[in-house]
């Protein structure tokens, strides 16, 4: 790579990672300061940030050292950097994928949701989540991991988008059964509900989209056999950008935690005196 190029590669990638640092870590903040916020699809959220921040901090750090100083591509360095960047890329498509399915129980069982999912079986998801982003990541830097690895993520891409088509026609479906009930005891209780599970699936569907289009460079390459060379040039970079996205989309979307954030800050610098 031409000198120029590298050192307008590596800045892009620093102010990125500041910045995912931060977002990062203020949606990891107020979740943990508010017990409140604790619960359900909360707890994945702070373990999504928790993916990114490690994104931020770790590994993207450690792409800006290898394209500033390593010249051999079988350098040990960088293989560590292939493996790292693996484990918290995948814990971050992981935890998308446990708020996927998340919603599908949420629409599928109703209100039942609410009352079986307990914060140890969140907490169990979550271990397992990062026990199975830890054995890909290294997985996927193995010759054989390379090789099955296209169509793997091919699987998960094309499951993600049938389940988001599946959860949209679930809400249609349920919207006009609930308008056939127009009128009785708990119409009005149960349109509320559908609409906050609809936000919610919107909320859900924006991330996932937002990291499917951070994936498909990648994706192209590794079907031509490339990905290593082309990660390491600049596909990294796009990578990285879906860890600063996701904090930024969740408080956008969620007005519960803007909420939250606002009373984080109005209360702070009262809490200092």
């Amino acid at each position: 790579m031409q000198k120029s190029r590298v050192i307008a590669l590596a800045s892009l990638n620093l102010l990125l990672s500041i910045f995912g640092t931060v977002m990062n870590s203020l949606v990891a903040f107020v979740i943990l300061k508010n017990k409140n916020l604790q619960k359900g699809l909360n707890l994945l959220i702070l373990s999504l940030s928790t993916a990114d921040l490690l994104n931020c901090v770790v590994a993207q750090p450690m792409y800006v050292h290898a394209i500033l100083h390593c010249t051999d591509e079988d350098s040990t360095f960088q293989l560590a950097l292939m493996v790292v960047a693996l484990i918290t890329l995948h814990a971050s498509t992981a935890n998308l994928l446990v708020l996927t399915l998340y919603r599908w129980r949420a629409l599928s069982l109703r209100f039942a949701h609410h009352l079986l999912l307990s914060k140890k079986q969140v907490l169990i998801a979550i271990t397992v989540v990062w026990l199975l982003s830890i054995c890909a990541g290294v997985f996927f830097a193995t010759s054989l991991g390379k090789l099955v690895s296209p169509y793997l993520h091919l699987a998960m891409i094309l499951t993600w988008v049938a389940g988001y088509i599946g959860l949209f026609r679930l809400v249609q479906k349920r919207k006009r059964k609930i308008a056939s009930l127009e009128g009785s005891p708990t119409s009005q209780f149960q349109t509320a509900s559908l609409e906050y599970e609809n936000e919610a699936v919107k909320t859900s569907a924006i991330l996932v989209g937002s990291s499917l289009i951070c994936f498909l460079p990648d994706l192209t390459f590794e079907f031509m056999g490339r990905a290593d060379e082309n990660r390491l040039a600049w596909v990294f970079t796009v990578l990285f950008l879906s860890s600063c996205l996701n904090p930024c989309l969740f408080i956008w979307r969620s007005h519960h935690f803007r909420t939250a954030l606002g009373k984080a800050f109005h209360h702070f610098p009262r809490d200092q005196k």
